[in-house]
């Protein structure tokens, strides 16, 4: 699935004046690399970046090409708790080191992104680096030789810190941030919660992991109401006990299995990556959650924004 390319327009220095918020003159000062004028590093930034993906011309300094390269170059960033040792990424080898302490099911699904992510790529004969992160950075290392990033649930003050070090496409996956330059995919939870009211036919509660991504966060409380959703790295062993008196729709396939263990099969629908076929699921209502429609279109995304060949969307939302 190829994304509709858009025709090819030449920007000009007020398209990038209006794009980033600042005046015709910032602009034409940055491009030009002009010293002495009181320019701060963001607003520099922010041009740069602006005019990178509107494919105008940026000093050769900023680029972030290696000329020698015969393929692209994708790096995947999410973060990942001080201490835990990461295996390389190797093409058919799973990736099961533990990203955040007490939540089973995102730490499965991020590790079931980064493979299909990575197996597309290498299809299209892309280099695919992983590139972890450890939570609450004061600065970051950009790494020489990308041509696009993947970020998956950031903080947004370390998605902030990281991204404002390149000049390249980048991509946030199950990530809200407010800034049109980054392209955003994540699971449709507007879908998700019509589908379970047409299951549940009563009131239910959203049982789920905590993410990292404030924005994130935010997004799915807004869709289930706040008092409606659960976190269960969060709850105590009493109020882990209550869950069998509620209706619960649950995020994530191992938390579905832990949870089935204290409730019944009919108090429980849940929100699958694997269409709900891992063992002790068996009489468990599913919501498929197509994590490879959210790979495929990734990739897709990422393939047009290097080649500079479409529109920019803000957002795009996946079931």
């Amino acid at each position: 699935m190829r994304l509709k390319m858009a025709k090819e327009k030449k920007a000009t220095v007020r398209d990038i004046a209006k794009k980033a918020g600042v005046s015709v003159a910032t602009v034409s000062y940055v491009l030009n690399d002009k010293e002495g004028t009181k320019i701060s590093d963001a607003t520099r930034k922010k041009v740069l970046q602006v005019a990178n993906i509107l494919n105008y011309q940026i000093p050769e300094k900023y680029k972030n090409n290696d000329t020698t390269k015969s393929s692209y170059t994708i790096g995947i960033i999410y973060s990942i708790l001080t201490g835990i040792e990461v295996r390389p990424c190797t093409s058919g080898n799973s990736l099961l080191h533990p990203v955040m302490a007490g939540t089973p099911s995102r730490n499965a699904q991020i590790m079931q992104l980064i493979n299909l992510l990575a197996e597309r790529f290498e299809r299209m004969k892309f280099n695919c680096v992983l590139l972890p992160l450890e939570p609450d950075i004061d600065r970051y290392e950009p790494v020489q030789g990308l041509d696009g990033i993947i970020a998956i649930d950031l903080h947004e003050r370390d998605f902030k810190i990281m991204s404002g070090s390149y000049f390249i496409p980048i991509m946030c996956l199950d990530m809200m941030i407010n800034d049109f330059l980054f392209y955003q995919i994540h699971t449709d939870f507007e879908q998700i919660a019509d589908k379970a009211a047409e299951m549940f036919k009563e009131d239910y509660y959203l049982l789920t992991d905590s993410c990292f991504n404030e924005g994130y966060s935010t997004y799915i409380s807004s869709v289930f109401g706040k008092d409606r959703v659960l976190f269960f790295d969060k709850l105590t062993k009493k109020e882990l006990s209550s869950l069998k008196s509620k209706k619960l729709l649950v995020y994530g396939d191992y938390l579905g299995m832990i949870i089935s263990r204290f409730t019944t099969d009919e108090n429980v629908v849940v929100i699958s990556g694997t269409d709900g076929n891992m063992p002790g699921m068996e009489g468990l209502r599913i919501i498929h959650n197509d994590l490879e429609k959210k790979a495929n279109l990734a990739m897709n995304i990422m393939m047009n924004a290097l080649e500079k060949k479409f529109d920019v969307k803000h957002e795009y939302k996946v079931l």
